[in-house]
C-alpha cells in the first residue's frame, strides 16, 4: 500500500478549489494511505469527503510537533499543492521516494523565477499513472465540476414556500477593503425581508458586532455568525436558495455545494469570482461600473473613500438577486 502526502494550508477558498484535484487523486490511488498535512480550516472542510485517511493540522506555534507527527511516515510520493517557504522547509524533514510541486521548486521560487503551474493531471501522469486514463476520467464533466462533501441536514427554518439567502456581510480581518458595508447591508435585507424572504448572516467571530447590529434593526433576521461549525456551514448553505457577499471564502464554500451565488467585487479582480472556477450553479458578481482607474488595487485597506464599492448600489444588488432566485 502506497502512502501518500498532500500538502495544502491556505485561505479557505484555495482550499475549496482543491476538490478536484483531491478527487481525481483518491480515484486513482484508491487503496493509498493518503495523509493531508493542512489547517484546521482544510480538516473541517474535506471531514465528509473519503479523500483522505489521515489529517496533520500544521501547527505555526508548534513546529517541531509538526515534523515529529511527519517523521512517522515514508511517503511514496508527496503532492505539495502549497509551494510556499513553509512548505518548502517541511520537506526537509520528510522521507519521500518522490516529491511533486504545483508551481515550482523551492530555488525557483527563491530566485523568482516563474514556472508554469502543474495541474493535478499532469502531477498524476508523473507520478505514474497512465496519461490514456487520466485522459478518459477528465473526459467525464462531473470530474472537472467542484463538489464539496457536506452532510444533508433539514433546518427548522427552511420553508419551501419562501426563498431562503445567506448574506456573507464580512470579509477576513486583513481585507477590509472587500467589504460593502454594514449599512448597506442592512438596508438590502430590510427590502429582502419586507419581499417575503428568509434571510440567515453568516460569518465568523470578526463579524458578530456586526451581525447583531443588522439583527437588532430587523428581527426577521436569523443570526448564524460564529454559530456554526464549517461542516455545518456547508450544510447549511446547501440548503439555501442563494449566497450574497463579499469576495471571500464563503462564496467558494456555496460555491462548492451546489448553490448559487452573487459576490461583491471592489479591490480585487473579478477573474477570482466563482462563476470562473469550475463550480455548478448559477453564479453572478457586481463591480463598479464602469471600473475604476483605481481597481482592482489588491490593497487591504482602502486609502481613499472606498470608491469602488460605494458605487455597488444596493438596487442594482436586489435586482441581481432577484434574477438569480427565478433561475433557481
Amino acid at each position: 500500500m502506497k502512502n501518500i502526502l498532500v500538502i495544502r494550508f491556505s485561505s479557505l477558498g484555495d482550499l475549496v478549489t482543491q476538490d478536484i484535484a483531491y478527487r481525481a487523486f483518491r480515484y486513482f490511488y484508491p487503496k493509498a494511505h493518503i495523509v493531508f498535512l493542512t489547517s484546521s480550516t482544510g480538516r473541517s472542510l474535506y471531514s465528509e469527503s473519503n479523500y483522505f485517511d489521515e489529517y496533520i493540522v500544521y501547527d505555526r506555534t508548534n513546529f517541531i510537533n509538526t515534523i515529529k507527527l511527519l517523521g512517522k511516515y515514508e511517503f511514496d510520493i508527496v503532492f505539495n499543492s502549497q509551494c510556499s517557504s513553509t512548505s518548502y522547509f517541511l520537506e526537509f524533514f520528510i522521507k519521500s521516494a518522490l516529491t511533486l510541486h504545483q508551481s515550482g521548486e523551492w530555488w525557483q521560487k527563491l530566485l523568482r523565477i516563474k514556472t508554469k503551474t502543474k495541474w493535478h493531471p499532469e502531477l498524476l501522469e508523473i507520478s505514474g499513472i497512465e496519461k490514456i486514463k487520466i485522459n478518459s476520467y477528465m473526459r467525464i464533466q462531473e470530474n472537472s465540476i467542484i463538489h464539496l462533501p457536506h452532510l444533508q441536514k433539514k433546518f427548522e427554518w427552511k420553508d419551501n414556500n419562501k426563498k431562503t439567502i445567506a448574506v456573507a456581510i464580512g470579509a477576513s480581518q486583513r481585507w477590509e477593503s472587500k467589504k460593502w458595508g454594514d449599512e448597506r447591508y442592512l438596508e438590502l435585507i430590510n427590502m429582502l425581508t419586507a419581499e417575503n424572504h428568509i434571510i440567515l448572516l453568516i460569518g465568523s467571530k470578526s463579524e458578530i458586532d456586526s451581525g447583531n447590529k443588522i439583527e437588532s434593526q430587523n428581527n426577521a433576521v436569523i443570526n448564524l455568525i460564529d454559530k456554526t461549525s464549517l461542516s455545518e456551514l456547508k450544510s447549511v448553505l446547501a440548503a439555501v436558495d442563494l449566497l450574497v457577499g463579499n469576495d471571500s471564502g464563503p462564496a467558494h464554500l456555496a460555491a462548492g455545494v451546489g448553490t448559487n451565488t452573487l459576490t461583491l467585487f471592489g479591490s480585487t479582480d473579478v477573474k477570482h469570482c466563482v462563476k470562473f472556477g469550475g463550480y455548478a450553479g448559477s453564479h453572478e458578481y457586481l463591480v463598479a461600473t464602469p471600473k475604476l482607474k483605481c481597481q482592482p488595487c489588491y490593497k487591504p485597506r482602502c486609502p481613499t473613500k472606498h470608491e469602488c464599492m460605494e458605487a455597488i448600489s444596493i438596487e442594482q444588488t436586489a435586482q441581481t438577486i432577484q434574477y438569480l432566485l427565478e433561475r433557481k
